[in-house]
C-alpha cells in the first residue's frame, strides 16, 4: 500500500528497516531460492531487499496502481537481476495466482487496511506452498535497535491513523487466524512492550 505524499516524510524514515527485516526473514526461515510474494508492497522495498539477499524471485503484489508504478521504479534504482513480477490485485478479492504457489509470502502493514481480513487471510493460505512459510502483520522486525525503535514509535503510529488502518493486537490476531481456519501458526511481537504484531504461518501436508 502507497504511502501518499502528504506521509512522504515518515515513510522514509522507516527506509533503514527493511535490510534488517529482509535480513531477518533470511534468517529465520533459511530463504534463498523460490518464490517470494510481497503483498500491499507499496514502493517495492521489503521485496526488494529480499532479493538483494537471495535468489528468490519477487512477485510485487499492491491493490493501487500508483503503488505498483513507484514499486517499479525503486525496483530498478536497486538493481538487482532476481526475476520479478507486479501484480496488480485486491487480496481480499482473491489473487490471479495458483494454489501452493509461493514459498514465502511477506505482507508488512498491509493488513491493518484489509477490508475483509479473514477472507485475505484465507487467500494468503491457498496460495502458500505446502512446507511455506507467511509473514503477516506490521511492525519494524526484531533486528531494529531500541534507539531506532523510540524514534520510530511515533513515525508509524501517525501514519496508521492518517491512512485510517487499525492495528490489531496478539489476541486479534491469533482469533483471525482460528476463525480462518489455519491449522498451524503463531503470534508473536517484535520486541516486549512494542506493539508491533506478527501472524506466522507454516503450511504442512
Amino acid at each position: 500500500m502507497l504511502k501518499t505524499s502528504e506521509g512522504k516524510s515518515s515513510y522514509n524514515a522507516l527506509l533503514p528497516i527493511y535490510p534488517l527485516l529482509a535480513q531477518q526473514c533470511v534468517d529465520d526461515y533459511a530463504l534463498d531460492s523460490g518464490i517470494c510474494l510481497d503483498i500491499g508492497t507499496g514502493n517495492g522495498y521489503v521485496g526488494s531487499e529480499i532479493a538483494k539477499i537471495t535468489r528468490m524471485d519477487i512477485y510485487y503484489i499492491d491493490i493501487e496502481a500508483e503503488a505498483l508504478d513507484f514499486a517499479r521504479r525503486s525496483v530498478a534504482e536497486a538493481d538487482i537481476d532476481n526475476e520479478v513480477f507486479f501484480v496488480e490485485a485486491d487480496i481480499c478479492q482473491g489473487l490471479p495466482l495458483a494454489d501452493n504457489f509461493a514459498d514465502f509470502i511477506i505482507s508488512r502493514g498491509s493488513l491493518w487496511f484489509w477490508k475483509d481480513k479473514a477472507k485475505g487471510l484465507a487467500e494468503v493460505y491457498r496460495v502458500l506452498k505446502v512446507g511455506g512459510t507467511a509473514l503477516v502483520g506490521g511492525g519494524l522486525g526484531r533486528y531494529v535497535p531500541w534507539t531506532m525503535r523510540k524514534r520510530l514509535t511515533g513515525e508509524r503510529k501517525n501514519t496508521l491513523e492518517r491512512k485510517g488502518g487499525k492495528r490489531l493486537s496478539l489476541e486479534e490476531m491469533e482469533a483471525l487466524a482460528i476463525e480462518v481456519g489455519i491449522p498451524s501458526f503463531r503470534v508473536m511481537s517484535d520486541a516486549p512492550g512494542d506493539k508491533g504484531s506478527w501472524l506466522e504461518i507454516h503450511k504442512h501436508l
